[in-house]
Formats: structure tokens, C-alpha cells, sequence
């Protein structure tokens, strides 16, 4: 089931999060424990209409965003429990046949999202929503982590930047 995601439920995924993404999140995060980082994306992503949540059987197991940073441009944020590979198949379809279509419809044109360097089995995932590697950004992270930049473009032409998604 894909909702919007409160508060706890943010704070529980995030609790229980995988070792990568508490690497990822902890990298550009000023927190360095668990309890700290989850407090931290609970405040700042729980409640918001743009951060959802997948559950199974009830369970909170991911918790992911397509969050407007500046007009037309969407940042994707995921995190989840290892028990991901049981709703992945939903997310990435989820994803490819709703969340992105309708942004672009409603006038995005950059889908974006960082991940750190290293991380192949997330950027062939991201590679195979239609983003693309497009370059490595340099000590990116707090203690100098590299991080690689992915971006989907829509269309060439004319843009409306003056309409919010």
C-alpha cells in the first residue's frame, strides 16, 4: 500500500533503515546515529502530501519523496528497511507509470536524484526509471564521500515556470 506518510512512520523506517542508505543519509545529514537521523527526517518529512510511504501487511518499509526544490525540478529522496526487495517491484512501477507522469504532466522537466558513489545496485535501479548518470560530485559528504548525480530531462522547448507542481 502506497500512502502519504505520517510522522511515525517516517521515524520507524528511518529507525530501521538499511546500512547504505543510514550511510547515504548520515553523509549529508548533520547526525551521525540512528535515533538522531531519525528524528531528523521525522520533523522534516513526515505529514508532507510529496513523501510517501509503502507498507506491507501494515508494516512501514520505505518511505520516499519526489520533493520540489525549485519550479519544475523534483529531487527523489529514498530510504528503506531491508525488507525493500518485497514492495520494490510496486515502487518501481509506482513510479514509472504514476508518480513520474504525472509530475511531467503537470510541467516538470528535471527528475533528479544523488547517490553515493559505490552504490551499483541503486544506480542501475535509478538508471532503469530513466534517470542518467551524469557526473560525480566530489566530496559531496560531510567527511568527504563522493556522490553521483542522475537526471531524467523532459522535452526541449518552451517552459511554464510559473505554476508550482
Amino acid at each position: 500500500m502506497i500512502d502519504r506518510a505520517t510522522t511515525e512512520q517516517v521515524h520507524a523506517v528511518a529507525l530501521r533503515m538499511r546500512d547504505r542508505d543510514f550511510k547515504e543519509f548520515r553523509a549529508t545529514s548533520f547526525h551521525d546515529t540512528r535515533e538522531a537521523l531519525a528524528d531528523d527526517l521525522a520533523e522534516r518529512f513526515g505529514g508532507r502530501d510529496d513523501v510517501l510511504c509503502v507498507a506491507k501487511a501494515g508494516e512501514p518499509v520505505c518511505i520516499g519523496g519526489a520533493l520540489e526544490m525549485w519550479p519544475g525540478v523534483l529531487t527523489l529522496m529514498l530510504f528503506a528497511t531491508p525488507e525493500f526487495p518485497s514492495v520494490g517491484l510496486e515502487v518501481t512501477r509506482f513510479l514509472k507509470t504514476e508518480l513520474f507522469p504525472r509530475h511531467e504532466a503537470a510541467g516538470a522537466h528535471r527528475i533528479q536524484a544523488v547517490s553515493l558513489e559505490g552504490y551499483s545496485e541503486v544506480h542501475d535501479w535509478l538508471a532503469s526509471l530513466g534517470l542518467e548518470r551524469e557526473g560525480v560530485m566530489r566530496r559531496f559528504g560531510k567527511r568527504g564521500e563522493d556522490f553521483v548525480q542522475f537526471g531524467r530531462v523532459v522535452g526541449a522547448g518552451a517552459l511554464d515556470t510559473g505554476k508550482r507542481l
